[in-house]
């Protein structure tokens, strides 16, 4: 972790929350974040009325969908109402990924391993809004 710290030039938790997410990817990404000890898990919400609720704490939101290329309107509105909040789009049938943040800013990703997904949500989570 510290050289997570050092590399991103944070000392903080990521606190990050999970939303649409099913079956064996919803799994995964679980435990990948919860072996992170930089990493505080919120949460898995499986019904989208429920992100409303449990988006006020949290630096990153993972979101399956079913093409990163089109954000849920919802996303846009986050953005406006939370500054430092960054959405990362996973799709749920590949391994597509993009990040959205303030000003809607987007970088393209593929995450291909659990390593990949951790190195992502760090990475987006130390931009700028």
């Amino acid at each position: 972790m510290d050289s997570y710290r050092s590399r991103y030039g944070t000392t903080s938790v990521i606190h990050v929350l999970i939303a649409n997410l099913t079956g064996m990817v919803a799994e995964m990404v679980q435990q990948t974040l919860q072996q992170q000890p930089d990493v505080k898990l919120l949460g898995d919400i499986k019904e989208w009325e429920e992100i409303d609720a449990a988006i006020a704490e949290t630096d990153v939101l993972v979101l399956g969908v079913d093409d990163v290329y089109s954000p849920p309107e919802d996303c846009f509105r986050f953005l406006s109402s939370y500054p430092n909040l960054k959405i990362l789009l996973l799709t749920t049938t590949g391994n597509e990924a993009i990040a959205y943040w303030r000003a809607l800013h987007c970088h393209q990703t593929q995450v291909t391993s659990s390593q990949s997904l951790i190195e992502s949500i760090r990475h987006i989570y130390s931009l700028s809004p």
